[in-house]
Formats: structure tokens, C-alpha cells, sequence
């Protein structure tokens, strides 16, 4: 029996009729080619990092792990290609070996590279677009098992740097980097007033900027960050211990404690505001302090609106958290990402703040998620590829206008329908 699938979040699995590992891309076009002269599906995962069912196939599930290397560094342009398996950290390690390195980083940094385009996966800047912004070059194995060599100069690219793996197996990227930087990090304890207030202004001072906010609780945490050419303060040692023992074990211990007991939920809210929402100062290199410990398994659901409406989302899911008696034990967060014309990005068009509601075992997980599915929704909520989320392709072709071209694409692209799974059906409509 073939290996089962399951995402990271424990959300979706699947036993796929096959899996394989190529070690290059003449393999990868090979794989495609045979599976689909057998009728079945292909779909790809990198490091799995997911909470949606993106990757879902009864097919044949690819995985790029030994596709995995920084290929060369233009310092004449300020560019990067890398394999798409290459996880995030890797990358990062590879770059700054280089003395490079990329504006903006995902909160984890354990997700392979082409996952993280595939899902338009962002930091929080208004400063700097997604990850998929930064791409300028792809190589994708299309259904055929021929190549497709994208750049800048190609109509199709816009589309294929958020591809959802509807258009073939991506295989190489190339993006844009810059020279190595650090920065310090700076994070202040707020009420929740006053850090949805200050969401009006915070993200355009600052280059990198985030808001946390602890539901039961008046905490919040404002999370702001520049560039520093101050002594380094950030240290290694203390952010494995984060993710190997606080993480790993005393959080998870916490959200299990929540679960088992769902009305201690707001008290153990309150001391986790009490120990981690302090005020600190962290220098060091920018895809270190940019990024943070893997925290424990939770779920995630996440939805991107019109900047200028986070105040008001934030308020609303504050207020349906109340009314409904909702126990909600994980951070709602708020971050930013500039607009930008790539088709199926969440910040297609608009500045954008994408609110993060996630959860670690509550009872009424699902009530939450539908609450905040119903506000968003009245500012044009798009939802994060890679997170929890309902929509259908008619919410889709309301709220991003190259829906209809992006599935006209992926029809032209693959037309027998080989990296067509359910999730990418909902997208496109069929």
C-alpha cells in the first residue's frame, strides 16, 4: 500500500496510488509523462507546511526533496535560482553564505520554495510584495513532460507565480535578492485598542510591520522592524530552545490543556499573554529575526482584505468572538503585503492586510473560521491557498478578476486535466 499523505496541519490526507522522488528535472518530465498516459493525477508537495487540501490526489504526489540546490547568484542583477525543493532555511543559509539575501521571509522558513510560491505564502510589508513577487524566471514541467521556460518578458508569468500547481511541476526559480542585511526587531505590548489604531498608520513607518492579539485577553503586540547596523543580540541558542522545548513541549502542552477543557481556554489566554507579550529588542540577520520558532501543530485559516479595512475586521472578529462565546486559544494576526499583478495573489491589485486566525483544538474551531468567512467576506475577502478556507469559483471570480484567465490558462496549459485535483477544480470551476 502506497504511503498515506497527511498536511502538516493535520487538516487533509490522502493515500496517493503513488509517489515519486526525481532526481532531476529529465525525471520529473518522465513521471509526469508516464502517469499521465496511466489517466492519473499528479500533484506536487514540498515540505507539506499546509493547512488546505492543495496537494490532495489519489494520483501520483511528487516530491522534489533532491531537487534542492542554489544553482548560482547574479550579483550584476541581484538575482537567486534555486531548485524548487530547496527548502526556505536552506535558501536563507545559502544566500547569506553568498552575502545575500531575500526582503521578505514567511513566518517559518521550513516550507520548500516552490510551496511557498504555489500559495503566494508572505511576510508583512507594504515595503515588499509576497514571495511569489520576487520571482522572475521559472522552469515548469507541463502535462506533456516538455519544459516551460517563463521570464519577465512572458504574458504567462504573471499567472505562474501563483500557480496552485495547476499549471505543471515547477522545477526552478529565479528571484530577485539583495545584498545580506540585518535588522532589529522591536515589539511593544499594547491593548487591543490601541493596536488596531495604530494599524493605521504602523505599516507605513515601518518597513516590516505585524499585530498580535490574544483573544479573552486586552493584549495585544505590535511588531515592528528596520534595518540595523547594530551589534547582533539575536541568538540561535535561544531560538532552538523555543522550538525544540517551549514550543514543542509547554505550548503544545497548554493548547492540549484548552482542548481537554475548553472553559479554561481564557485563563490559560492570559497567562500565555502575561510570558510571551513583553516588550524586546532583537538585532541580527534578517531572515532570522524576520522569521520564528516552528510552533506546535494548530490549525490556520486566513483571509486577505483591503489594507485600509484590518481596523474594522479586527474589531468585528473581536465582537463575534463575544456574541457567539467563542473559545478561541491561539493569536489573531494581522500582516501586511503590497500589491502586486500576480493573477491569483490574495494582494492582485491592492495593498492588502491578511488577517491569521488560528487555532490549537478548540471545540469550536469551526464556528470561528465561518465567523470570520462572514466578515471578510463584505471587503472582498480572498483566501490564503495554503490555509483553511471555504470558497467555490464563484466567490474566486468575484474577488480576484484574472480568475477567468487563470482558468482559461490552465485549461490551454493542461487540457487532459493531469494536475487537476479537487482543490484546483473549485478554483477554476469545474
Amino acid at each position: 500500500m502506497s504511503e498515506r499523505f497527511e498536511t502538516w496541519g493535520k487538516t487533509h490526507r490522502a493515500t496517493p496510488a503513488a509517489w515519486a522522488m526525481p532526481a532531476d528535472e529529465a525525471e520529473v518530465a518522465d513521471v509526469v509523462r508516464r502517469a499521465a498516459a496511466a489517466g492519473q493525477g499528479v500533484r506536487v508537495v514540498g515540505a507539506g507546511h499546509s493547512w488546505s487540501d492543495c496537494v490532495v490526489t489519489d494520483g501520483v504526489i511528487v516530491r522534489l526533496d533532491r531537487l534542492d540546490q542554489l544553482l548560482q547568484v547574479d550579483e550584476q542583477r541581484g538575482l537567486a535560482t534555486a531548485q524548487a525543493g530547496m527548502r526556505l532555511r536552506a535558501f536563507n543559509a545559502a544566500l547569506h553564505a553568498r552575502g545575500y539575501a531575500i526582503s521578505i521571509v514567511g513566518s517559518i522558513d521550513q516550507q520548500s520554495l516552490g510551496g511557498l510560491v504555489a500559495t503566494a505564502t508572505h511576510g508583512s510589508s507594504l515595503v515588499h510584495g509576497n514571495l511569489s513577487s520576487f520571482i522572475v524566471a521559472m522552469r515548469i514541467v507541463t502535462a506533456t513532460g516538455d519544459v516551460l521556460v517563463l521570464d519577465e518578458g512572458d504574458p504567462r508569468l504573471p499567472a505562474a507565480r501563483v500557480s496552485l500547481g495547476a499549471l505543471g511541476v515547477v522545477t526552478q526559480l529565479t528571484l530577485r535578492v539583495e545584498r545580506a542585511f540585518q535588522v532589529a526587531e522591536v515589539s511593544t505590548p499594547v491593548t487591543f485598542d490601541a493596536g488596531v489604531q495604530a494599524l493605521a498608520t504602523m505599516a507605513g513607518e515601518h518597513e516590516w510591520a505585524k499585530l498580535w492579539w490574544l483573544p479573552h485577553t486586552d493584549a495585544a503586540l505590535l511588531v515592528r522592524a528596520r534595518r540595523s547596523d547594530g551589534p547582533a543580540t539575536f541568538s540561535p541558542r535561544h531560538r532552538a530552545i523555543d522550538e525544540r522545548v517551549v514550543n514543542a513541549h509547554v505550548f503544545k502542552w497548554l493548547l492540549a490543556l484548552g482542548s481537554a477543557v475548553p472553559a479554561l481556554i481564557p485563563m490559560l489566554n492570559r497567562v500565555v499573554a502575561a510570558a510571551y507579550f513583553t516588550a524586546r529588542t532583537v538585532v541580527g540577520r534578517s531572515d532570522l529575526v524576520l522569521s520564528m520558532a516552528m510552533p506546535p501543530v494548530h490549525r490556520e485559516s486566513e483571509w486577505a482584505v483591503p489594507a485600509e479595512h484590518a481596523a474594522d475586521v479586527m474589531r468585528r472578529l473581536r465582537a463575534a468572538i463575544v456574541a457567539q462565546g467563542l473559545r478561541v486559544n491561539f493569536i489573531v494576526e494581522a500582516r501586511y503585503v503590497k500589491g502586486d499583478s500576480n493573477w491569483m495573489s490574495p494582494a492582485y491589485g491592492r495593498d492588502t492586510v491578511q488577517i491569521g486566525a488560528y487555532v490549537g483544538g478548540s471545540p469550536d474551531c469551526d464556528a470561528y473560521y465561518a465567523a470570520i468567512a462572514r466578515i471578510v467576506a463584505e471587503h472582498g475577502g480572498r483566501p490564503h491557498w495554503g490555509k483553511e478556507a471555504a470558497f467555490d469559483a464563484a466567490l474566486i471570480r468575484r474577488v480576484l478578476p484574472m480568475a477567468d484567465a487563470f482558468a482559461g490558462l490552465v485549461r490551454e496549459v493542461d487540457p487532459d486535466g493531469v494536475f487537476r485535483n479537487p482543490f484546483v477544480r473549485r478554483v477554476i470551476g469545474e
